[in-house]
């Protein structure tokens, strides 16, 4: 998108500031954030907490029922989902008090990690992101658009008044080509993320406790 003199040198402020802190909030269209539900602090929100353990892993159209289970160790919260034992994936994220960030899954790591809330947090707020993504042993240059709402959801376990984070992700996958794909997380307020998908083929949710085995 071409910009003006001025509009592109406040761009480049604004991207500087990414990528020292990892994310810089953004205004709406109208110039002013979009107003919503506010969450001063983690205990308000509570994004970092176990929201089920008996979960549907969606990968490429086949349902999958496994077990999701939390650990941490410092700030980094892992969910992990497993069947019969065997850990199918996990998902990587750090929480504390300034925030919940995306650090990664199975195979792929950012960094910085990807602010997925940011207190004190207003949904309506959108922002930016710049870092690496590795995949294995390869590293890229990557950015992100993410804009928060509300969603309702109707899960298996029920209906859910969810906070949606949704991040517009570019890689550079070198030689002036680009990767693109939506990461979406839905957080029930107190409750943990219900949903989250990561391409369209991969997803997980909740599913009744007496579904699968």
């Amino acid at each position: 998108m071409k910009l003006f003199p001025a509009v592109a040198l406040a761009a480049a402020v604004v991207a500087m500031v990414g990528c020292l802190k990892g994310a810089a909030k953004l205004p709406d269209e109208a110039g002013v954030q979009a107003k919503g539900p506010k969450y001063e602090n983690a205990e308000a929100l509570k994004p970092d907490v176990l929201p089920y353990e008996a979960t549907r892993l969606l990968l490429g159209g086949t349902e999958v029922p496994v077990t999701m289970s939390r650990k941490q160790s410092g700030e980094t919260v892992t969910f992990v989902l497993a069947a019969h034992s065997e850990t199918l994936e996990e998902e990587h994220y750090e929480a504390n008090a300034t925030g919940f960030r995306f650090l990664g899954a199975t195979g792929e790591t950012f960094k910085p990690a990807i602010p997925l809330v940011s207190y004190p947090f207003q949904v309506g707020e959108s922002w930016e992101w710049t870092g690496t993504a590795s995949l294995g042993p390869n590293t890229k240059s990557a950015s992100a658009k993410l804009v928060s709402s509300t969603e309702t959801l109707n899960l298996a376990t029920g209906v859910a008044e969810c906070v949606k984070v949704n991040a517009s992700l570019t890689i550079d996958t070198g030689q002036g080509g680009v990767s693109k794909r939506e990461l979406k997380f839905w957080f029930e307020p107190k409750k943990g993320m219900v949903r989250r998908e990561f391409v369209m083929s991969s997803a997980r949710e909740p599913r009744p406790q007496t579904e699968g085995s």
